[in-house]
């Protein structure tokens, strides 16, 4: 009986994902449409969701025999449909497109943490709960704020103090220090600093609009960065570097300063590379993981086994095994989906994360406000870049850096980061209507 339900659920799931990315192209390709059609399309991808999401925690059920699946999966349901709801009200228009995709992502999250570990299935529900909060109240706090670019300082001391503290008082993990322990809570600071940093930058670039806002906020990532580095967080270190060339380059659409950039940011890359032997290990597994299998090539070599085993159509939820890929429940849960789910699946969620950052930037390029602009236009490279690199690092296209998939993999931090960057991205034109004192848009 589960595998025949197993089974037959690889093409009910496969049919709802196909159909969920194929809107999602004619939104991206097509962001005019009629609204009566672009409602519609946007109906169809959130029945999508409902169907994905119960279709999958079905076949879970069934293999687990976990009665507490059911009940897990209509509260899960719920969270979903608080979300919605919460973002239509807080912004006016919400772009349902991605709301719609950051919602698919989250079922990808539920389900595969809970059939990897049910616990944590749990604590990831809880995390998403409590990043709703924050995401939020942080709207709430922003509406508040005239002309908060000014604060660009205190945002900058907020984020370099924050990883001052993790780099000489954090715990060490896999050779670098990434977080605190709060009473049984891992906390990752770094996570959080990523929103006020590009606070601190588009401050810089809006309040001083000449040379003086480069040299700030060059001088000011460049510390950030610095002390990722020492912390040895290098993942993380280059997110924020590709975050500020890309944002310095569409302030001041300047191709001189984007060549010294570039140039930089590779001269500090060899440099790394010779100075952290970790790094130079990870390089040895990325080019030949089967010579080092019983050692650093390990993690990758399993991916690749893993998503080599899934094939096209994949084995089936439950059918696979992930579990025997170190850290598949954050850096490596993409292996897992491509495993169980098959390699269409795994392209379909290339091209939805593709199409939410496109629809990311068209909210950058709309916004009235030249600060939010900005913001989101950090936030649609964070995700970007994010992305390119947990995934790249799955699939042996990069070295293994070590981020996490925004929205799928596991952890609060990342999550209560992704939702508030998500939230400021829909309210982003509305934020500045309200810290101005105006009306609220229709």
């Amino acid at each position: 009986m589960v595998s025949v339900i197993t089974s037959f659920s690889r093409i009910t799931i496969l049919s709802y994902i196909i159909i969920f990315t194929v809107i999602d192209l004619i939104q991206m390709f097509e962001p005019k449409l009629n609204e009566a059609v672009s409602s519609i399309l946007t109906t169809i991808q959130a029945v999508m969701i409902v169907l994905f999401l119960c279709n999958s925690a079905a076949v879970v059920y069934f293999a687990k025999e976990n009665p507490y699946i059911i009940l897990t999966t209509i509260i899960q349901l719920l969270f979903l449909a608080v979300i919605a709801i919460i973002l239509n009200n807080l912004s006016v228009p919400a772009s349902k497109a991605l709301i719609n995709n950051v919602l698919l992502m989250l079922c990808f999250s539920f389900i595969f943490i809970e059939r990897l570990n049910f616990n944590k299935s749990i604590r990831q529900l809880i995390n998403g709960v409590f990043a709703l909060i924050v995401a939020t109240a942080v709207i709430f706090i922003l509406r508040k704020i005239p002309e908060i670019s000014r604060y660009l300082f205190i945002f900058a001391a907020i984020g370099i103090v924050s990883l001052l503290a993790i780099s000489f008082l954090g715990n060490v993990e896999y050779g670098a220090r990434l977080s605190f322990n709060v009473l049984g809570i891992r906390i990752q600071p770094s996570e959080i600093v990523k929103l006020t940093y590009l606070f601190f930058i588009a401050g810089c670039i809006v309040t001083f609009r000449d040379f003086r806002g480069y040299l700030f906020s060059t001088i000011g990532a460049g510390i950030h960065v610095l002390v990722l580095v020492h912390s040895k967080d290098l993942g993380t270190a280059l997110i924020f570097l590709v975050a500020y060339v890309f944002l310095t380059f569409i302030a001041y659409k300047n191709y001189i300063l984007l060549g010294l950039e570039i140039g930089g940011a590779i001269i500090g890359g060899i440099i790394a590379f010779n100075a952290f032997p970790h790094i130079q290990t990870r390089f040895i597994a990325w080019l030949d993981p089967l010579s080092v299998v019983d050692n650093q090539g390990y993690q990758i070599s399993q991916s690749l086994f893993a998503i080599g085993t899934g094939g096209w159509l994949g084995s089936g939820i439950c059918n696979g095994m992930p579990a025997k890929i170190p850290v598949v429940l954050s850096d490596f849960i993409f292996a897992a989906v491509s495993e169980e789910m098959g390699a269409v699946v795994a392209i379909c969620l290339i091209i939805i994360y593709m199409c939410s950052t496109v629809m990311f930037l068209n909210m950058a390029f709309n916004c009235s406000s030249s600060f939010y602009m900005l913001v989101v236009s950090g936030l649609a490279i964070i995700f970007a870049i994010q992305t390119v690199l947990n995934i790249g690092g799955v699939i042996k296209f990069i070295p293994s850096t070590g981020v996490t998939l925004p929205f799928i993999s596991y952890g609060g931090s990342s999550l209560a980061s992704m939702f508030t960057g998500f939230f400021i991205a829909e309210c982003s034109d509305d934020l500045w209507v309200s810290a101005k004192g105006r009306r609220r848009y229709d």
